[in-house]
């Protein structure tokens, strides 16, 4: 009798010694597999949102009105760029020269792209932020103008694991002409504000 009593005690303790050591291995495996980091294929596709306009003074327009919530969509790509198939440009120039001598120059603007590429991210399971690469853009006015504006992203692009992605591109400069004919360039300080949505 004593020694079933001993083998049930004996079968008691493993058991439980098997319990501790299966709790500690999953908690172990917790600790070391955390929620899959978000990775930069995964903002790979087209987005549709808005963005507000922000726009200062200039010699050329000093009252320039801000405006919000304009309609914008683009899409990144495999090779991580930002894609914008048709920048909208109009509002810059709209900022540049206000609203009522631009409409004698936008029927001439035509269709404006351009690429801001995406930089190393940081990233956790709900959210991933990278810095924008942001090259000049250029507006040709049907070849009777070139202008060229200066873009700068003062902070980083981020991005949720639910498909929603914010940045911000900051103008700073402008110059009328390029090559020999290019003016110097002068002070353009103006915000764009993109929020939007995976599709």
């Amino acid at each position: 009798m004593i020694q079933m009593q001993n083998f049930k005690n004996k079968l008691a303790a493993a058991a439980l010694a098997c319990l501790t050591l299966a709790s500690v291995a999953c908690d172990n495996d917790d600790k070391e597999n955390p929620g899959q980091q978000l990775s930069l294929g995964e903002l790979t596709g087209s987005y549709t949102g808005t963005f507000d306009f922000l726009a200062s003074p200039s010699d050329l327009n000093p009252d320039p009105q801000p405006q919000t919530g304009i309609a914008v969509t683009f899409e990144v790509t495999d090779e991580g760029t930002v894609h914008f198939p048709e920048f909208p440009a109009a509002e810059l120039v709209k900022a540049l020269i206000g609203e009522e001598e631009a409409a004698t120059l936008l029927p001439l603007l035509g269709t404006i792209s351009y690429d801001a590429t995406i930089g190393t991210p940081t990233a956790d399971e709900s959210q991933l932020t990278a810095a924008l690469t942001t090259p000049q853009l250029r507006i040709d006015l049907s070849g009777i103008m070139v202008v060229l504006i200066t873009i700068d992203s003062p902070e980083p692009l981020s991005y949720t694991k639910e498909g929603a992605i914010r940045f911000t591109f900051k103008t700073t400069k402008c110059q009328l002409g390029e090559g020999e004919e290019a003016g110097e360039p002068f002070d353009l300080i103006n915000t764009l504000e993109f929020t939007a949505k995976k599709q």
